[in-house]
């Protein structure tokens, strides 16, 4: 099984993905680089609550995260149809990518073989590209509150 100790390391570079958003769009983590920090969230899906009060939790303080110079793009094994179903009924206004292969999830290293997806995780990846913060859960509903996000990007700004 995939676990944190195989994940993306504190200070590592991040690894580039290219995956298609809720809209069919093409997006790289590279595109971010030089511009923003980035909150890379992994999700189990719309069909899990408790990732659903995540995404609820984080979009309540979507624009303040904005302010903090960082941009939210949440992962899911979900598909491009499902990530836009999710965009528009919870009304998300940043990126949900769709990773129905689970490609980028295990390269993270979040990956959960015994349910088949992912562990709810999230990166802070700073503008260099490099990881500054991870948080992967263990049980159901573990998430980091958002006060702790974004004193990790007030840091980095």
């Amino acid at each position: 099984m995939y676990r944190i100790e195989e994940a993306a390391g504190m200070g590592d570079f991040a690894p580039d993905f290219r995956l298609k958003d809720s809209r069919g769009e093409e997006v790289m983590l590279s595109n971010f680089r030089d511009r923003v920090n980035v909150l890379l969230v992994f999700y189990r899906g719309e069909a899990d609550p408790y990732s659903m009060r995540w995404l609820s939790q984080l979009n309540d303080d979507y624009l303040f995260f904005r302010s903090l110079d960082a941009d939210i793009l949440a992962i899911s094994p979900d598909d491009v149809d499902k990530a836009r179903d999710t965009a528009t009924r919870y009304k998300i206004p940043f990126k949900l990518l769709a990773d129905p292969g689970k490609s980028v999830i295990k390269e993270y290293g979040v990956y959960d073989d015994l349910e088949n997806g992912d562990d709810a995780s999230i990166f802070i990846i700073d503008r260099s590209g490099r990881i500054r913060y991870r948080f992967v859960s263990k049980f159901p509903g573990e998430i980091p509150p958002n006060d702790k996000l974004m004193e990790t990007l007030r840091r980095l700004t």
